[in-house]
């Protein structure tokens, strides 16, 4: 068993190999391999086959510092139990470290999982708060839709967080907006606040909300509500976020290595 960067005659392969294991479109997959950076794609391989894959070729920074995003891994479920993603995540957080980069981070695809990342040595975890809310109707509200780009992704996310953002690289960002709105999404803003959030059958999705106070919020959730007709939001919310629109839960969403601040991961390619 040989560690390799992913070459352009490994893509087929890796495709193929994502398709099967996360059960993914062709679409998504083109889009989860393109937003990586060449040499971010890491193969443990068996010979020619690819026993293991992990991609870690989406920078991030926090507080100043230089991190790197992990995810798409997998092992193919004959050799899982080896510790094969364990040998390939070390490799990948040995090599990154020691060509300048401070700290890793990636969401777990399971709760189960956080145990297995905690003995890699990604101790810091970070938590959303999760709950409903019912939006009340206000004819006078009004938010300006769809305006934010990738160059203004960044500004808008950190100029009311309460916590520090892990924020994407320009690439990043610019793959993330192609993301977002290819996929449904809208971002909403009033000057005072502003969020992601998607549309479904009977709700909305809220998956980024920062504001001024929390009647900002409110207000441009009942903006959103004007637009869209839906009553209901499922929303998501930094575990230090000091919006008050109900109690919520908390649940553990990423696992960090070397960063032991506390941040705010949402958002990341998941």
């Amino acid at each position: 068993m040989q560690i390799y960067h992913a070459k352009a005659e490994d893509i087929p392969k890796i495709k193929k190999m994502w398709m099967e294991i996360f059960n993914d479109s062709e679409q998504f997959t083109d889009f989860a391999l393109s937003i990586c950076s060449e040499d971010g794609i890491y193969l443990l391989k068996n010979e020619d086959e690819i026993v293991s894959m992990t991609i870690a070729g989406i920078d991030v920074e926090a507080y100043g510092k230089k991190g790197f995003y992990i995810y798409g891994v997998c092992t193919k479920p004959q050799y899982r139990g080896k510790g094969y993603a364990k040998q390939l995540i070390n490799y990948i957080c040995e090599e990154k470290i020691g060509n300048g980069y401070d700290f890793s981070i990636t969401q777990p695809a399971s709760e189960s999982l956080f145990e297995f990342y905690k003995n890699l040595g990604f101790d810091n975890i970070t938590y959303l708060r999760k709950f409903n809310y019912d939006i009340k109707r206000s004819i006078w509200q009004s938010a300006d839709f769809d305006t934010v780009t990738a160059n203004r992704f960044k500004t808008v996310r950190n100029t009311f967080a309460e916590d520090e953002i892990v924020n994407f690289s320009d690439k990043g960002y610019t793959k993330f907006t192609e993301y977002v709105y290819s996929e449904g999404g809208s971002t909403a803003e009033n000057g005072d606040a502003y969020c992601l959030y998607f549309e479904e059958k009977d709700k909305i999705t809220v998956r980024d909300l920062f504001a001024q106070n929390t009647n900002s919020a409110i207000r441009l959730l009942q903006a959103v509500r004007e637009r869209t007709g839906k009553e209901v939001a499922d929303i998501e919310l930094s575990q230090n976020s000091t919006l008050f629109l109900g109690e919520g839960k908390l649940f553990p969403h990423c696992v960090i290595k070397n960063l032991d601040k506390e941040v705010y991961a949402n958002l990341m390619f998941d």
